[in-house]
């Protein structure tokens, strides 16, 4: 898509090719919240192919994790094979397909400490967990849901986005807002052209049991786009 006319000029095709991974990062995080909303309710059609690891993941090994970049089919990343000989087959594993590549969603339920689990993306351009490298990970933590203070249309209104056209990068960032509302029910963190990306999903809200906010980040760690869902 990107390359289907020469004389495009490099703005544009700038402006095509992040469309383009906005819209397949999107997809990404759908499938990971299906996972992650599967597993609450325990009621997932997905394979379970679990092998017992005495590894638990912890806060510290889930950061320690490389995520490669999505643009260069997870070039960097961390190996499927690697991951799995430490802690294990996955308790859910399922595939997609983004142009190309195959895309394998995993998640693993033996951590340690206040989290509930660990979502992980990997790319290969075969069918195979073998060529797999990590593009993004997600960790979870449910216990916020009662624990922090709600998120309310007014709250959510006044969350000041990154100009983008501005270089001082004066959104209001990631710690500042973990400090209002604790941390994110769902965070994942992907790697796009070289650049770190974050999505912050927040479920402790007035909005009921459906209430949802979710926010990216850039690679500044200062919010640059918002959404919300049965806010009041």
């Amino acid at each position: 898509m990107i390359f289907l006319i020469k004389i495009i000029s490099n703005k544009e095709r700038y402006r095509l090719m992040k469309k383009k991974i906005i819209t397949v990062i999107a997809g990404i995080i759908a499938i990971i919240l299906i996972v992650v909303v599967s597993d609450h309710y325990q009621g997932t059609t997905g394979s379970s192919d679990n092998t017992a690891s005495s590894h638990k993941w912890t806060k510290k090994s889930f950061d320690q994790l490389k995520v490669g970049d999505f643009n260069e089919t997870g070039k960097g990343g961390s190996s499927y094979e690697s991951i799995v000989a430490k802690y294990g087959r996955p308790d859910k594993k399922s595939k997609t397909k983004a142009d190309n590549h195959i895309l394998t969603v995993v998640s693993w339920k033996n951590i340690a400490g206040d989290y509930t689990g660990v979502t992980l993306t990997f790319m290969s351009q075969k069918d195979s967990s073998k060529t797999a490298k990590l593009t993004s990970k997600t960790l979870l933590d449910s216990k916020t849901i009662n624990l922090a203070k709600k998120w309310t249309m007014t709250t959510y209104n006044a969350v000041e986005l990154e100009d983008k056209n501005d270089q001082e990068h004066a959104g209001d960032s990631l710690s500042s807002l973990t400090s209002k509302y604790g941390k994110p029910a769902v965070l994942t963190i992907a790697r796009i052209n070289g650049k770190v990306q974050t999505n912050a999903v927040w479920h402790n809200t007035n909005g009921g049991a459906n209430g949802t906010v979710s926010i990216d980040f850039s690679s500044h760690n200062t919010a640059v786009d918002k959404s919300q869902e049965k806010l009041r």
